[in-house]
């Protein structure tokens, strides 16, 4: 079955080699227990390692069922442990955080098998070794006998054909020592080749041969029962020339495993998924934001007064006069042109109530219809020879308790002309409301509208405004017309825009500024994964071993790296949604505040988009994946001699 002709072993130590086994020559066959004895440092482990296919040798042949392993690929020596050996370590080498039905269940897990059969073959197993009563204990509620009978029925669990034992009781009293070789003895008649290691002489009487070893070579070897009519028996037995393809660990069982990690150390993953959602959270708020102020930008603006009149303003933010005016009054599609002015005012009542308010100048009431149907709430719109306003929902329930009550009563109102440019002075007006307007008529702002004859004599009354104006709105002839018309506009030397043309570069620029807020988030996206790459990282230290493990019973690297990946996904995909929960619920807090202390009912500035929230999520995801490749690639590269050497 296993044949070894003139295999060398040699570690290069700086310039020194050393040579570890010198040509070894030895067979093995079925239905025998084979100790190999030898004080320590002779190379024993060594030798049992090289069979077991997780280390290599310098020189020589090793032949297993006719087939030179020197030959074999990764995949091949993983199927060769997963399928051909059975490991039995001293120190047991259990998986701390599976009970023990679930360390006899990895290796089928490994094989593909269905959870059910390899439920069943687990338990079959637990009471091979007299262990089914501890079926879902822990490794550190096990003694170490009970251990050990766990190594063992894990090692049998694919029915493999070799079972290596490296001091199998060196960790245990004499009354569990005897069991165990016991066992191994009945495991060896059932016609598995059983290769125990061992410095104890004591324990050769369990043997069928005995294999001594010094300083390397192998120094004597003998029979003590040769079972000849067992090999007789078996020796016409034909053995496949063809390892069976194991399977990969499917995305399940990953999960269920990525899952255990993490609750293995769920405070330290749990930190680190709030960190990595710090981000995610200025991201989703910012986002919620851009959402609620373009939806009011939206709202605010229909596609029938969208292109029923343009602006034209200087581009500098200098004053138009009336040179201006004629020039552009004389437009070919311009059917009226009105002045234009932004101001900064206050209302005060007759009992002194006092308000500060943003003002602009409306045109005169026979074109009321481009503020749209919705635009006067309560009343009417201001007369174009009257002096009158009409001032915000919010505004007349601050000053008169009521919308209603606010129609009709009369007002001082003390304006000063916005503008970049020059500070102007403040001209007061006696004025009488005359209608109230739904908040929010012009996006974000509760704005008072001020008849054309109110704004006419506030720009009149002050000598360095008279006469001009911050822009004019035009009134084209036909909404068909009005490319033509701006286009004239522009080659006249002036900038024109139509109010959906205002809503539009005001959404562009709530863009921007969002996307520009969500790259200074970004930065945290870039810290959190950092974060989640270390914490990983040192996660592959810890369990280095459960590494060496998991190779050593036949694991892909494939799936040792799937292992590590699935666990920077979760705690990736965890950290998107308390970042997304934690934005979602400040979001709504906000607009509450807003409502209820600031007294601005339905303005749910924070409005949120659920695709956007789950590509949020997901995009989280993927920077958990994408931060857990470099530690997930370490896992996978590393030997499983290498690794269960590890402290």
């Amino acid at each position: 079955m296993i044949s070894l002709r003139n295999v060398r072993k040699d570690y290069q130590l700086d310039n020194q080699r050393i040579e570890v086994l010198k040509n070894i020559n030895l067979d093995l066959d079925l239905g025998q227990l084979t100790c190999l004895l030898g004080e320590s440092g002779c190379g024993k482990s060594t030798l049992l390692n090289i069979i077991g296919g997780i280390d290599s040798f310098t020189e020589g042949t090793y032949i297993f069922d006719k087939k030179d392993v020197r030959h074999f690929k990764e995949k091949e020596w993983s199927y060769f442990r997963r399928k051909k050996i059975g490991f039995v370590f001293q120190n047991f080498n259990l998986i701390s955080h599976l009970s023990a039905l679930e360390n006899i269940e990895m290796s089928l897990i490994l094989e593909g098998k269905s959870k059910k059969d390899r439920r069943k073959r687990a338990l079959e197993l637990l009471s091979i070794v007299g262990m089914n009563n501890r079926a879902n204990h822990l490794p550190n509620q096990l003694s170490g006998g009970q251990k050990q009978r766990i190594a063992i029925a894990r090692a049998l669990a694919n029915d493999p054909d070799i079972i290596l034992a490296d001091e199998p009781t060196g960790a245990l009293d004499s009354d569990n020592s005897v069991q165990i070789m016991e066992l191994l003895k009945e495991i060896a008649r059932k016609g598995k080749i059983v290769l125990v290691v061992t410095h104890s002489r004591e324990l050769i009487q369990y043997a069928d041969r005995v294999i001594e070893m010094r300083d390397g070579e192998i120094v004597n070897s003998n029979n003590q029962d040769s079972l000849k009519e067992y090999m007789q028996e078996h020796s016409n037995q034909k053995k496949k020339n063809k390892f069976p393809k194991g399977k990969r660990i499917n995305w399940s069982t990953t999960l269920k495993l990525a899952f255990r990690n993490i609750r293995n150390k769920k405070w330290r993953n749990i930190l680190t998924a709030v960190g990595a959602s710090i981000g995610i959270f200025g991201i989703a708020i910012i986002g919620a934001l851009g959402n609620g102020i373009n939806e009011k930008i939206s709202t605010t603006v229909d596609d029938n007064i969208a292109n029923a009149s343009v602006d034209a303003a200087k581009g500098s933010g200098e004053l138009l006069v009336n040179k201006d005016y004629t020039t552009l009054k004389n437009l070919e599609n311009a059917k009226e042109i009105y002045p234009y002015n932004a101001y900064s005012a206050s209302i005060r009542t007759k009992d002194d109530k006092k308000t500060s308010v943003s003002a602009e100048s409306l045109v005169p009431d026979k074109y009321k219809s481009i503020y749209g149907k919705k635009y006067i709430k309560n009343g009417y719109y201001p007369a174009t020879n009257k002096n009158e306003i009409v001032i915000p929902e919010r505004t007349a329930i601050e000053l008169f308790g009521t919308a209603k009550k606010a129609i009709g009563e009369e007002v001082a109102v003390t304006a000063q002309l916005m503008s970049l440019d020059d500070m102007y002075p403040t001209e007061q007006i006696e004025v009488k409301i005359s209608g109230v307007l739904r908040n929010e008529s012009i996006p974000l702002l509760d704005t008072t509208g001020l008849s054309y004859s109110v704004s006419e004599q506030l720009m009149n009354g002050i000598e360095e405004t008279k006469g001009k104006s911050l822009a004019y709105t035009i009134i084209p002839t036909s909404t068909n017309k009005m490319n033509d018309l701006k286009k004239a506009i522009e080659s006249e030397g002036f900038n024109a825009q139509t109010e959906g043309e205002s809503s539009s570069e005001l959404q562009n620029y709530v863009t921007l500024a969002s996307v520009a807020l969500g790259l200074l988030s970004a930065i945290s996206l870039v810290v959190s994964s950092l974060m989640i790459g270390i914490v990983l990282y040192v996660s592959v230290v810890e369990r280095t071993r459960e590494i060496g493990i998991l190779k050593a019973i036949g694991a892909f690297r494939s799936d040792i790296k799937r292992i590590f990946v699935t666990e920077g996904l979760v705690i990736g995909l965890l950290g998107g949604i308390i970042g997304t929960i934690g934005a979602f619920g400040v979001g709504k807090i906000a607009n509450i505040i807003m409502e209820d202390f600031m007294n601005k009912q339905n303005l749910q500035l924070f409005q949120y988009d659920w695709t956007q929230l789950l590509v949020i999520i997901l995009f989280s995801s993927l920077l958990g994946v994408t931060a857990s490749f470099i530690p997930a690639s370490k896992a996978s590269k590393q030997t499983a001699l290498e690794a269960l050497r590890y402290e």
